[in-house]
């Protein structure tokens, strides 16, 4: 469990030298030099690799641009054969066609019962343990109803009317049940986690359309993969693949459960932290060999030489160590949570059982404890 500050890892020799995927990792610290003995280029360019200060004008910029990108896709959807092919399948669709896990799921309620055990762990791991109260059991239901979205094709029109539910509930509403048990913390986190939601359903529908078969499948110009992957600057294609990830309203989330001051945000720190869990979240389930053949695996192109997906990883990995390194040594509250956020998703492959079922592609049986624990997060409100 990768839980050290990754400057630390020389205290683990024993460990690296046990475990591959951890020594390859360790090769890429952030102040290594380079071939040349100089300190290579990073993801934001030159001598300021180490300063995060322009990662908002980057974020913003891909904001802007995968904003147009959804709008004409929308537009698709609306008045191509295609697009019409695929809503009328939608609508006749029956609940277990939605499903997407590939894990020989049939029922939705048994992808919801298994994204709240999802949900559990890693707010387990984001919270640095699991917490018996009626507002951490809240956060973990808004983690599974934005989460579930990876799991099964969902309209977003469906999350903003609140026809998408689990357990009963909207997202809207656990959120509004979250504000009421979060007393003074403030609302407009919440606010913002909702937001982002809505964009990354967009994402999510649109992935799930560019997926369909053929006849149902958009136009490639706006295959919704495709924009993460034909991305060649590894930061931009980091971001965009963070909107899909949903860390973003996770962040959010878990920043209202911290009383986090929203107006103090340093909004660099948010967003490095955000873009590294969703790489090392990849990370993770890469070395692994979890999803390797899947086209968003980050490691891995088709058509792509081994020695170039070795460069892409190389990047990847470096570009995942220049952004946690900015909060590491963090002081304020803040920054821990921060720090932490960005960090623990290297623990996925080997800790949550999400990914553990995806190296064999089946469902896990639930303990006592962790079956009884699920029932109460759906059970609430």
């Amino acid at each position: 469990m990768l839980e050290f500050h990754l400057d630390e890892i020389g205290l683990f020799d024993t460990a690296r030298s046990l475990d591959p995927h951890l020594d390859g990792l360790a090769r890429f610290v952030p102040q290594a030099a380079g071939p040349t003995g100089e300190a290579p280029a990073g993801p934001l360019g030159g001598a300021a690799a180490s300063d995060l200060a322009q990662l908002p004008a980057v974020e913003d910029e891909c904001r802007r641009d995968r904003l147009a990108l959804l709008d004409a896709t929308d537009e698709a959807y609306l008045h191509s054969a295609q697009g019409r092919a695929f809503a009328e399948w939608l609508a006749g669709a029956r609940p277990a066609e939605l499903i997407c896990t590939r894990k020989g799921d049939t029922s939705l309620d048994d992808v919801h019962r298994y994204i709240v055990r999802d949900a559990v762990q890693w707010l387990t791991l984001w919270s640095a343990g699991y917490r018996r109260d009626p507002l951490w059991h809240a956060i973990a239901k808004a983690v599974a109803l934005l989460a579930v979205l990876d799991d099964v094709v969902v309209p977003p029109q469906d999350v903003a009317s609140g026809a998408h539910r689990l357990g009963g509930e909207s997202l809207a509403e656990v959120l509004d049940r979250v504000h009421a048990l979060g007393g003074d913390r403030d609302r407009r986190w919440l606010a913002e986690a909702y937001r982002e939601t809505l964009f990354s359903a967009r994402i999510q529908f649109h992935e799930k359309w560019s997926a369909a078969g053929p006849g149902l499948a958009p136009p490639a110009r706006f295959d919704a993969i495709q924009a993460y992957v034909r991305e060649p600057d590894i930061l931009r294609a980091s971001i965009l693949r963070t909107y899909a990830a949903e860390t973003l309203p996770v962040m959010g989330l878990i920043a209202y459960y911290f009383r986090l001051p929203f107006d103090e945000c340093d909004r660099a720190a948010f967003l490095a932290a955000g873009v590294a869990q969703t790489l090392g979240m990849d990370i993770s389930k890469d070395q692994y060999g979890i999803g390797v053949k899947e086209v968003t695996n980050f490691g891995v192109r088709p058509g792509r030489r081994e020695p170039e997906n070795a460069r892409h990883r190389t990047a990847i990995y470096r570009t995942f160590l220049r952004l946690t390194a900015q909060l590491h040594n963090a002081a304020d509250p803040a920054g821990v949570v921060y720090d932490r956020y960005s960090r623990v998703s290297l623990s996925y492959a080997r800790l949550v059982d999400r990914y553990l079922e995806r190296r064999r592609m089946t469902r896990l049986p639930m303990n006592d404890t962790l079956s009884a624990v699920v029932n109460e997060v759906i059970a609430d409100g």
